[in-house]
């Protein structure tokens, strides 16, 4: 069988009764491994986005008025639909610093494949202007450095398929190569595949986790975000561990005419 056909994103609304609080992370592969719960101030760029009210994606802040997610997570949804949530930690208690943001148009990507997810990549406006803080920020972003690198999230942690309700996140190492990928499936120009299942304990990115950034860390406060989760096969689900990321710096330009520049 062709593995492209197994490439199935499905974005599902989920009611708080499913909230999980589990102690795994970001899919562990179901091994039993554990992944840092993310403290106030770390990751003050992460956001998530909800649909109507229930958190769905994960998301950055580009600038005061513009969050960067996945076109998969926002495709044929209105601005009446789609919330989005800045210094957040947790899904269900608040946070210092927490605020949910209306937003006032949705951009995605003009060359958007639904099917394929490639050019899966969008920018969300904010209604009102975005208060930074210690716990809210930007992140800048950059093209691919280095062989280890961040995913952060309010994914998945089991076989439930059910979000975590506090923000979670994992250190991922670069494959060798993306060879096992089929054209159709990966297209290395405008994305990049990240995770190895012996280095990382079987951890990556799970249902929910879509949006949410890949990003590298240069100093103990700077980080570098590089990607956007987009699509894998199925979390824990799979011995092929490695996740399929929006190459960001492959949208320069898009992004800069779409959400002006960074500060």
């Amino acid at each position: 069988m062709n593995r492209a056909v197994l490439y199935v994103l499905i974005v599902l609304v989920t009611p708080a009764a499913l909230i999980s609080d589990d102690v795994g992370r970001i899919s562990n592969g179901f091994n039993g491994d554990t992944a840092s719960v993310v403290t106030a101030e770390k990751y003050p760029f992460i956001v998530s986005v909800t649909f109507n009210d229930n958190h769905i994606c994960g998301g950055f802040i580009y600038n005061s008025r513009f969050i960067v997610t996945a076109a998969s997570c926002v495709f044929d949804k209105t601005t009446a639909q789609i919330q989005v949530t800045v210094g957040q930690l947790s899904l269900i208690l608040p946070d210092p610093g927490e605020m949910r943001l209306q937003v006032r148009a949705i951009y995605v990507h003009e060359n958007y494949d639904n099917t394929t997810k490639f050019n899966d990549i969008a920018m969300l406006e904010t209604s009102q202007t975005i208060a930074f803080s210690a716990n809210v920020n930007f992140i800048y972003y950059d093209s691919v450095s280095g062989a280890r690198a961040y995913v952060s999230g309010w994914g998945a942690v089991d076989g439930s398929k059910v979000v975590s309700t506090k923000l979670r996140a994992a250190l991922l190492t670069a494959p060798i190569n993306c060879d096992l990928f089929p054209a159709d499936v990966y297209n290395p120009n405008i994305m990049l595949c990240w995770g190895k299942s012996d280095s990382d304990n079987g951890m990556r990115p799970c249902q929910y986790d879509e949006g949410s950034p890949l990003f590298t860390q240069t100093s103990p406060t700077t980080y570098f975000a590089m990607g956007i989760v987009s699509k894998n096969l199925g979390c824990g689900d799979s011995e092929i561990f490695e996740t399929i990321y929006t190459r960001l710096s492959a949208y320069y330009g898009w992004i800069l005419r779409t959400g002006g520049p960074q500060p």
